[in-house]
């Protein structure tokens, strides 16, 4: 499986609308190819901007057209956002510290030569610009739910799919990898560790877990088997290139931050939850990190979160375990 990740937004400025998202785009390796000589077809007609598809360039027609094709290939869509008229500039940082901070307390417990590491991460996280900290929160989140939702998907279709995991990140200097994306790539196992011990991604009895067994381990003084993020995130890189896959991924980042902004019409982003995984809370998930924030105050786009992006979305359970849990309950009742 290939995922394919990208932000839209800049994670400065603290009034309304100010919203920055991060998407990530989970493709099947099997339907990879496919996927890149029908997006060449439609991208001969996309306006380019050095060279390279831009979504914020693209019109109605034409993301709805990469997002049908996109749809009929069975690819999932995650997105979390953050909204700064929510947050405070003074509480982002605190909160910044305060994660350091919290790091730094625990170096102790680590050895060398990880003691060194996770020091070098505190201090890093610290001298991190808010903007680029914004982001590396954002996009942990994002990879959670794909961590969490991809393997149950596919193991109940496709479980030859859970084999093996690309990460591409889109990078942004063309010559070298960034010290923050250094950081980021590294300090991501273990803050998505932490994530995945307090929110498990649940198994499904009966699926075949074999191609992903590999990925699953003991965790550390626990008997449940957790994710070994060593491994899952092995093969992870920054590309600054022009790739297929982050194209697609930028057009759909692009397009549901438009539509959450108001600067898409609806007919351009109205397919867009069909990528998404059906769940009993909205799809798009929105970070708080400033104490005691305003959340009864409705921000102009909860309409479009409540209407669209709350339903609309790829069923988790395929047919198969549907008819298995509808007998069951049957069998409970008689």
């Amino acid at each position: 499986m290939h995922v394919f990740i990208d932000e839209s937004g800049s994670f400065t400025g603290y009034h309304d609308q100010s919203l920055s998202v991060v998407g990530a785009l989970a493709i099947p390796n099997g339907k990879l190819d496919f996927i890149k000589r029908k997006y060449a077809k439609i991208r001969a007609h996309l306006p380019v901007d050095k060279g390279e598809v831009k979504g914020r360039l693209l019109n109605e027609r034409q993301v709805n057209e990469v997002i049908t094709m996109l749809a009929r290939n069975e690819v999932l869509f995650e997105l979390t956002a953050i909204d700064l008229g929510f947050q405070t500039e003074a509480d982002v940082a605190a909160y910044q510290q305060k994660h350091a901070e919290g790091m730094l307390a625990r170096v102790d417990r680590f050895r060398e030569p990880d003691r060194q590491l996770v020091e070098r991460a505190c201090r890093q996280i610290s001298e991190t610009s808010l903007p680029l900290y914004l982001q590396a929160i954002v996009t942990f989140e994002v990879l959670s739910s794909i961590i969490n939702h991809a393997p149950l998907y596919f193991v109940q279709r496709q479980p030859q799919e859970l084999a093996t995991f690309t990460w591409i990140v889109d990078g942004k200097e063309p010559t070298k990898i960034t010290n923050w994306e250094m950081w980021w790539s590294w300090y991501a196992r273990g803050a998505l560790a932490n994530m995945s011990r307090r929110r498990p991604a649940p198994l499904l009895e009966g699926a075949d877990y074999s191609f992903y067994d590999r990925f699953r381990g003991k965790i550390e003084g626990e008997k449940e088997q957790g994710i070994d993020l060593s491994l899952l995130l092995a093969d992870l890189r920054f590309s600054p290139g022009v790739e297929p896959g982050l194209e697609l991924v930028d057009i759909v980042v692009n397009a549901t931050r438009r539509a959450l902004v108001g600067s898409l019409g609806e007919a351009g982003w109205r397919s867009i939850p069909q990528l998404m995984v059906h769940r009993k809370e909205p799809y798009i998930k929105f970070i708080i990190l400033s104490e005691g924030a305003d959340m009864i105050r409705s921000p102009s786009y909860s309409r479009i979160v409540r209407q669209f992006f709350s339903s609309g979305g790829k069923s988790m359970l395929a047919p198969r375990f549907i008819r298995a849990a509808a007998a069951e309950t049957r069998e409970r009742r008689s």
